[in-house]
């Protein structure tokens, strides 16, 4: 994952919690991650692996889809 990917990612994850009134702590429990690993994902310093971008989807009730960037088209 990219620099820019992973900030993309973490703005669409702090975007949602933002839309629930929800923080890092209730994300992080709701998706069964250790409260470090979601923060240092939210904060751009470490990549999501998949299993802990469907479990942070999951937890938000979005598609994973929806907190990725879109492929540039061709």
């Amino acid at each position: 994952m990219t620099t820019e990917v992973r900030r993309l990612v973490a703005s669409a994850v702090l975007s949602e919690l933002g839309r629930r009134g929800r923080d890092a702590v209730w994300l992080a429990d709701r998706a069964g991650l250790d409260q470090r690993v979601v923060a240092a994902s939210l904060a751009g310093r470490r990549d999501l692996t998949v299993a802990e971008l469907a479990a942070i989807a999951g937890a938000l009730d979005v598609s994973p889809a929806r907190l990725t960037p879109s492929a540039p088209a061709d």
